[in-house]
């Protein structure tokens, strides 16, 4: 976060040049959004605060000229620009279901889960800097609802589903010459369409394998033989362990699981991957694809522990240990995207909204997508440079007023300190065993502050220099 700006001023940055038809609704957008901004974890009438503001938000956000596209564009747009100033980017990408079940009433929505749930799907790819874990922000978002799946089933169908990853790959667009963007993305991105769209785009990506797929350069060998011993995971797994190759990653924690780190042994290997040959023409006249298999796993779990197992395809070679180490590196960035959809269900509450359209909720992550962006920035900024000085990161007069609660002097602050007292706001008790804070304790303490930084405003200035 290069800039400090407060929740007005980052509004105006966030939404004053979106394209929305009508200056008066772009100028509605930044209210709504500073609002929004500085209270995420409120419903919207706790937001808007009064009667009129309120009803102008629900115009907005039912107004059917309005997209989360238009909402989001001037975000996306600067995460380019950002973007094509930098070597190197990864792209981050993940789905998850934002589940509405409990609230009946709403309509456009699909199904989720099992077939009574109902929600929608939400794809997003973060665009971040890898040296220091840098979140440059939102590249691109897409929403989709899930539709049963038609009886019986056409030959060679893809779902809207299966397509968000080389959509997002068409969408975010071709590199400037000089400039790396690999795409990274988990095991349900395993479809060749994705990866001749990222390549012919002159992109890079890497992903974790899901399909036992054949490969290429074995084709001429005895069926029996390929079936049994050819297939790329099965590759995968023949390949001795490299020397050397011992290497610990951070594991973040999981559901019954407390964060951990794992040391890894790696084995790596070119290989060629054909289009399916029962792919419709246009897919299956694509070139090969002349990539990279790394396996990455633990021969030495903890007692209980799932030992962990990563098969990645990379676009970029990996030919020596280096390489292999920043590949493993690289895919362990994709979790970004995992605490970005969970700063927007803890954070914003999205999935706590009362608005009764799937379409309403769409506009509504137009605002709630660049805040949930924000705090994952501020969070990211604290980790990596922990001893950065607050004031150079958030609004100084938020530092000011934590500072003053605590009885500390704000220009000893750190980045790191101020997180974590943000996080006591809301109940982090900071104990030896209970490692760093958890989004829904650190929103708590966010809004806390957000109130009492407000409050500060309206009284005497407080000398910040």
């Amino acid at each position: 976060m290069s800039e400090v700006l407060s929740a007005s001023e980052w509004a105006i940055q966030q939404w004053g040049q979106a394209d929305l038809g009508d200056r008066r609704l772009t100028r509605r957008a930044v209210e709504v959004g500073a609002k929004m901004a500085a209270h995420p974890e409120a419903s919207l009438p706790e937001q808007m605060q009064d009667p009129a503001a309120l009803e102008g938000a629900y115009r907005l956000l039912n107004h059917a000229y309005v997209s989360m596209q238009d909402l989001l564009a001037p975000h996306m747009q600067q995460t380019r620009r950002m973007a094509e100033q930098c070597v190197l980017v990864l792209l981050v990408e993940d789905t998850t279901e934002l589940d509405y079940t409990a609230h009946a009433a709403k309509t456009g929505l699909g199904s989720i889960g099992n077939e009574k749930g109902r929600g929608l799907l939400l794809h997003s790819a973060l665009a971040v800097v890898p040296e220091g874990r840098q979140v440059l922000g939102l590249a691109h978002a897409q929403v989709v609802r899930r539709e049963p799946a038609p009886k019986p089933k056409p030959h060679w169908t893809r779902s809207a589903e299966s397509r968000v990853w080389e959509v997002s790959a068409q969408a975010v667009g071709r590199p400037p010459a000089g400039c790396i963007w690999v795409h990274v993305s988990d095991r349900a991105s395993d479809i060749f369409e994705y990866m001749g769209t990222c390549v012919d785009l002159d992109k890079h990506f890497l992903l974790r394998v899901h399909h036992n797929r054949l490969l290429s350069w074995e084709a001429q060998a005895p069926q029996a033989e390929q079936e049994e011993a050819h297939k790329i995971v099965d590759y995968a797994r023949s390949l001795p362990e490299q020397p050397h190759s011992s290497y610990t990653v951070e594991v973040p924690a999981r559901a019954g699981q407390p964060a951990r780190q794992a040391q890894l042994a790696l084995a790596w290997a070119p290989v060629t991957v054909a289009p399916p040959a029962q792919a419709p023409p246009a897919i299956r006249h694509h070139p090969p694809l002349n990539l990279w298999l790394l396996r990455a796993w633990e021969p030495d779990a903890p007692l209980g522990v799932e030992a962990l197992e990563w098969i990645l395809l990379c676009s970029l070679p990996v030919i020596l240990l280096p390489e292999a180490q920043r590949t493993t590196q690289w895919y362990a960035q994709r979790w970004l995207c995992e605490d970005f959809h969970q700063c927007l269900k803890t954070g914003c509450r999205i999935e706590h909204s009362q608005l009764d359209a799937g379409t309403d909720i769409e506009r509504l992550l137009g605002f709630a997508a660049p805040i949930a962006v924000r705090l994952l920035q501020l969070r990211q900024a604290a980790r990596q440079a922990p001893e950065v000085p607050a004031r150079h990161i958030v609004d100084p007069l938020m530092v000011e007023v934590l500072a003053r609660r605590y009885h500390l002097q704000a220009e000893a602050m750190t980045a790191q300190v101020f997180w974590r007292r943000v996080a006591s706001l809301g109940g982090f008790q900071g104990r030896r065993h209970d490692g760093n804070p958890g989004w829904r304790t650190v929103w708590r303490g966010w809004r806390y502050l957000s109130d009492l930084t407000e409050g500060a405003r309206l009284f005497a200035p407080i000398d910040t220099s």
